[in-house]
């Protein structure tokens, strides 16, 4: 069984592996229009070529918005980017256990909140965001595993691309501990 330390994987780093995984599956359904259009403008009419800048640079980044909404806003990209750990039990499992983020502390995210004042001469309290109930996953439900220059992405079944990233810096701190108690 491995566990991991806690750690915490960004939003952009969610954003990273969702294009590696979803470039090779779709990226070609966005590539071949922009250069059937820019082929066929440099041989038969330039018109062509700015139908295929249009293309370009504004209905990539409506697809990229989509992308976006369709799959950063949803309860699994949350999943991936709050504090955690991770208790792999391969063939059986992986659990996760969240935990509150330790940037709360920081005046950084108390910018973010509107502070409530329980009395007039109180300093103003942080209103604290849930923190989900320890999950667990069925190994059935592991569809792969990719490793990346930085992460292990556990890819998992779903209507959508759904992932867990775990850092590699998460398990080897754990495993030097246990080299070190070993000795």
């Amino acid at each position: 069984m491995k566990k991991t330390n806690p750690f915490v994987t960004t939003s952009g780093d969610y954003l990273s592996v969702l294009l590696s995984l979803w470039l090779p599956r779709y990226g070609w359904l966005v590539i071949t229009p922009i250069l059937v259009c820019g082929v066929l403008g440099a041989v038969f009419d330039g018109r062509l070529m700015l139908v295929a800048l249009m293309l370009l640079f504004i209905v990539v980044p409506m697809l990229m918005s989509f992308l976006y909404t369709y799959y950063m806003l949803t309860p699994e990209a949350r999943r991936a980017v709050i504090r955690k750990t991770v208790e792999i039990d391969e063939g059986r499992s992986i659990g996760l256990t969240y935990l509150p983020d330790e940037k709360r502390e920081d005046n950084r995210s108390k910018r973010m909140l509107l502070p409530i004042a329980k009395d007039d001469e109180a300093e103003p309290q942080m209103p604290a965001l849930p923190i989900p109930d320890p999950e667990k996953i069925d190994w059935s439900e592991v569809i792969g595993v990719k490793y990346t220059s930085r992460f292990t992405v556990y890819l998992l079944r779903g209507a959508r691309l759904t992932f867990l990233l775990i850092p590699h810096s998460a398990f080897q701190s754990v495993e030097k501990k246990t080299i070190a108690s070993e000795e």
